[in-house]
């Protein structure tokens, strides 16, 4: 388990973020520089999911408006608004939009996500590919499972 690293006591406004895109989601990083603990927000129309993956951080989702579906052990379990999927790091997970658009708040504890969600943009902003998703995920600690 990770543990809980906040520099320092700090409010951020809601109006302050970075917007990156990937090929399927708009993802706002509303908290990244503040020790390992990251606030992000995003908004999803990803039927397919990524596919099922573990890293190095744990993670808390919670669904703001729309469905998702969480994969864990194997089964997907749908959810609306109010709905919390927890993993620790290391979990073998997916999460998918299964209609419509889904907006989520995830928040990370342990490696910083925001350089994973960058190099994501980046990769879908230069039009490349599975490898280079690939390589973008191991760079971050994240592993295909």
């Amino acid at each position: 388990m990770n543990e809980v690293s906040i520099a320092a006591p700090a409010v951020i406004d809601g109006l302050q973020f970075d917007e990156v895109r990937t090929s399927t989601d708009l993802v706002r990083l509303r908290a990244f520089a503040a020790g390992n603990v990251q606030v992000t927000e995003y908004e999803s129309d990803d039927r397919e999911g990524p596919p099922a993956h573990t890293h190095l951080w744990d993670e808390v989702e919670y669904v703001i408006d729309g469905t998702a579906e969480f994969l864990i052990d194997g089964e997907w379990v749908r959810g609306g608004p109010g709905t919390v999927q927890l993993l620790p790091a290391g979990a073998a997970h997916s999460v998918r939009i299964p209609e419509g658009t889904a907006r989520l708040l995830m928040v990370t504890i342990g490696a910083p996500y925001d350089g994973f969600a960058r190099d994501l943009a980046r990769v879908a902003d230069q039009g490349g590919g599975g490898a280079e998703i690939v390589a973008a995920a191991r760079r971050h600690g994240v592993e295909l499972a």
